[in-house]
């Protein structure tokens, strides 16, 4: 699990983009999409991962799975069945309290314990 002064570096970065529009396929400032922003603020938070623009499957495939009950602020966590394609569909970054940032539209936080995120939540994941 991150230690407190890496999830703080990787909030500060996730948090800098609050208001930003989606924008499918989107990887930048100007406009994200949820596997985009969470792939940019991976790679540019400065806890020194480097996995590239991923999609929301990908990135699942680069986590260790974590049970809900073992979650910790930082993990990332993953929906499907949010729009049709195979697998993870979905992905924000856990925060704790049954929140998480992501980028619907705008990026924002949201609380995972509402019908819609619990009817498509899939899993907790871990980066190495």
């Amino acid at each position: 699990a991150l230690q407190d002064e890496e999830f703080a570096r990787m909030i500060r970065e996730a948090e800098k983009y609050l208001g930003v529009p989606y924008v499918w396929g989107g990887y930048s400032p100007s406009g994200f999409d949820c596997s985009g922003f969470v792939s940019y603020v991976i790679n540019h938070c400065g806890n020194g991962w480097n996995l590239g623009r991923q999609t929301a499957e990908g990135l699942r495939n680069s986590c260790t799975f974590v049970s809900p009950g073992d979650a910790k602020p930082g993990d990332l966590i993953f929906f499907q069945g949010t729009y049709s394609t195979p697998g993870a569909s979905h992905v924000g970054i856990y925060v704790g309290n049954n929140m998480m940032i992501h980028c619907g539209d705008p990026i924002h936080y949201s609380n995972i314990g509402t019908a819609y995120w619990q009817q498509h939540f899939m899993c907790f994941g871990r980066l190495p």
